[in-house]
């Protein structure tokens, strides 16, 4: 049962973290052009472990369109949101918000 955590974990890691970019205005301006509608929105500690509640790094992962399986519900945010303009504009306040370039659909 632990391996299968310790895998799980390392997967979600190098699917996550593999290649990654801090997060700014001219790469949000590069998702809206390449045709991306939302990002899912992925928290991690310091260490990386998936955490939601007192995260170290924000992931954003661009889609094209939301999931339409409801077993894959996570959070998402709109690709226009003010929430991503404020993070864009302001890197590193806080906490480092990076995007995934691993995993678009």
């Amino acid at each position: 049962m632990l391996k299968e955590i310790t895998l799980t974990m390392k997967n979600e890691t190098r699917d996550n973290f593999g290649t990654t970019a801090p997060f700014s205005i001219a790469v949000l301006e590069k998702l809206k052009h390449s045709g991306f509608q939302y990002v899912q929105v992925k928290g991690f500690t310091s260490d990386k472990r998936l955490d939601y509640m007192e995260p170290r790094y924000l992931v954003l992962i661009p889609m094209k369109e939301l999931p339409g399986d409801q077993g894959e519900i996570e959070i998402y945010e709109s690709i226009n949101s003010k929430l991503l303009v404020d993070w864009a504009t302001h890197p590193r306040d806080g906490m480092d918000v990076l995007v995934s370039y691993n995993k678009k659909s």
